[in-house]
C-alpha cells in the first residue's frame, strides 16, 4: 500500500516555490503546484494499521496531512509525476521507515521504498516529461511515471 503525506497549505508555500522554480529553471511555467511524499510498504498489514502508520509515524498532525489514496490531496485536474528509487538501489529512507514501522507496529513490513509525487498544472504532458527528466530524476537510480488526474 502507499501512504503518501503532504504539506497543509499554509505551510507548503517554500516547498511549492521550490518546485516551481525548478520547473522554470528547466523551461516550464506551472499555474499551480503541490509535492508530496510517497511511502511504499509492503507486508501482511490491515487498513487500520496503514492508517495508524499514516496518522501516527509519517505525518506530522499539525503540519501535515495523509492518505492511503494516492492523489486524494485535492489537486485536481492537473499532472502527477511519481518519482521512485529503482528497486536495485538502496532506499535508506525506506530502510529507516521499515525499522520505525516495526517499532510502531511490532512486526517487520517485507519492503519499504521511498519517493515522492509532485503535481503540476502545466500546458502539456511533454512539456512536462522534458522538465521532470532534466530536474528531477536521474534515470540511471530513479523511475517515474506521470498521469492525468
Amino acid at each position: 500500500m502507499i501512504i503518501e503525506t503532504w504539506t497543509k497549505e499554509k505551510y507548503a508555500k517554500n516547498e511549492e516555490d521550490g518546485f516551481v522554480a525548478r520547473m522554470a529553471h528547466a523551461g516550464l511555467k506551472l499555474e499551480r503546484a503541490r509535492v508530496s511524499r510517497l511511502y511504499r510498504v509492503e507486508g501482511s498489514f490491515s487498513r487500520p494499521d496503514f492508517d495508524r502508520l499514516g496518522k501516527e509515524l509519517l505525518a506530522d498532525s499539525i503540519t501535515e496531512k495523509y492518505s492511503l489514496r494516492p492523489g486524494a490531496n485535492g489537486f485536481k485536474g492537473a499532472w502527477r509525476v511519481e518519482v521512485w528509487l529503482k528497486d536495485s538501489v538502496t532506499d535508506v529512507v525506506g530502510e529507516s521507515v521499515k525499522g520505525a514501522i516495526a517499532d510502531v507496529l511490532g512486526k517487520e513490513p517485507a519492503v519499504v521504498r521511498f519517493g515522492h509525487a509532485y503535481y503540476a498544472a502545466c500546458e502539456s504532458e511533454a512539456k512536462l516529461k522534458h522538465a521532470v527528466v532534466k530536474t528531477l530524476v536521474n534515470e540511471i537510480v530513479n523511475k517515474f511515471k506521470i498521469e492525468k488526474i
